[in-house]
């Protein structure tokens, strides 16, 4: 390893480590005290965001078992280059809300689509102007319900005679830029973010580590996929499970590590798609989205119990040389062996590999000979990356990680319990 590759990987290593995470809280809660504060939370609410939609629902609950504030406010728009594929993102998440709805036991019209603009802007200036209402999120839950059954008739009544909050939209989403995000659906604390029902879990954790709650978890997908782990049936065995990936994905690598599980537990075959990395398509990644990515994908490999943190980025030339090395094994387990272990290496170990003795050392942990990182790799896994690419994008998926499982797409590290369910009724 350079020394530059060095340092880099040892700064990573304290930036997402849970030392630094806890030093950080301990001045965020000094800072609170000596401003004589209470514990609030600020919640951003977009209209047309179906996770905004299941979160109106849970948070009076929320606020009932933790003793904290939480204050609403109201989005309407987006950074558009945070999202390289809004109109793919958009159907997604209508169906992955559906989902979420059903395992909670929310309300979400399995039926819905995307909404009617006309109504998005009438019911968002409403609520905008409605921040203070003591039932705001019975007012945003009932408004949005109203909007997602794309009732407009219902959204002219509800929304007739306020106050429009345009002035107050434009402040929220300079806020929720100024502090550092990007998404609705989501709750900012002490300086950290907690998207939808998806991280609320990190949440009620540090509320009750503080001393202001119950003491439970109640949103926990881990332990959810942990369970359906343990109670496999053996009428998954033998199905096929298509796994999109790129290997400068922090998230492909904790979705990479379950998968790997699943095929250890219930003997399920794995087909690797791998894709080039977003940036080495010429897609930007803002400096805001890295940030949050590579902390949230910290605390959730903390709570998986899979290393994390010792990174050198491989964007470049070690991920083309992995893809090329990669691609070109057998689908015979060789191929999971060896991203797996490139994964590990540049994402938890501080590994180079782009230096020859990086990959050695790489295909070496994978039980592949080191000479393979000397020789010269056939040109094609470039063509074979863009078709995998291409059937992810028709699959209905805009990025890593997804899993395919017969008719069902699912996006994201923590959908492996969504996987198990697709291999056993789809």
């Amino acid at each position: 390893m350079s020394f530059e590759s060095f340092v880099k990987a040892g700064a990573a290593s304290w930036i997402t480590s849970k030392a630094r995470l806890n030093l950080q809280r301990m001045g965020t809660e000094i800072a609170r005290r000596v401003r004589r504060q209470g514990h609030e939370l600020t919640y951003f609410h977009r209209v047309d965001d179906p996770y905004s939609q299941l979160m109106v629902q849970v948070l009076p609950e929320l606020k009932e078992r933790f003793d904290v504030t939480i204050r609403p406010r109201v989005v309407e728009r987006l950074p558009a280059a945070m999202y390289p594929d809004p109109a793919r993102f958009e159907a997604y998440s209508i169906l992955d809300s559906a989902r979420l709805a059903r395992l909670y036991g929310l309300g979400f019209p399995h039926t819905a689509l995307v909404p009617d603009r006309l109504a998005i802007g009438m019911a968002s200036r409403f609520l905008a102007a409605n921040e203070a209402h003591p039932d705001f999120f019975g007012l945003a839950e009932e408004v949005g319900a109203a909007v997602w059954r794309q009732d407009v008739t219902a959204i002219r009544k509800l929304c007739a005679g306020a106050d429009m909050g345009e002035q107050r939209l434009e402040e929220n989403q300079k806020l929720l830029r100024w502090l550092g995000h990007y998404a609705s659906g989501t709750i900012h604390y002490g300086g950290e973010f907690y998207p939808g029902l998806d991280r609320l879990d990190h949440l009620e954790r540090r509320l009750n580590a503080l001393g202001l709650g119950d003491g439970e978890t109640h949103f926990e997908l881990t332990r959810l996929w942990q369970y359906a782990l343990s109670n496999l049936d053996r009428s998954i065995t033998g199905r096929t499970v298509e796994f999109f990936f790129s290997v400068r994905s922090p998230y492909s690598y904790l979705a990479m590590e379950q998968a790997a599980k699943l095929v250890e537990a219930a003997g399920v075959s794995l087909r690797l798609r791998p894709v080039l990395p977003m940036v080495m398509r010429g897609l930007p990644v803002p400096a805001a989205k890295r940030r949050y990515i590579v902390f949230d994908a910290a605390r959730e490999a903390r709570l998986l119990g899979i290393p994390f943190g010792a990174i050198v980025d491989p964007v470049g030339a070690a991920a083309e040389r992995a893809l090329g090395i990669g691609m070109s094994l057998p689908n015979d387990g060789s191929d999971m062996a060896f991203f797996r272990s490139f994964m590990t290496a540049v994402w938890a170990e501080g590994v180079d590999g782009n230096s020859e003795k990086g990959m050695a050392y790489i295909l070496e942990a994978a039980g592949l000979p080191a000479r393979l990182a000397r020789i010269e790799v056939d040109a094609g896994w470039r063509a074979k990356a863009e078709r995998n690419r291409q059937d992810m994008l028709h699959a209905g998926s805009w990025g890593v990680p997804t899993f395919r499982v017969g008719g069902t797409t699912l996006w994201g590290q923590d959908r492996l319990w969504a996987v198990v369910e697709a291999l056993r009724h789809d």
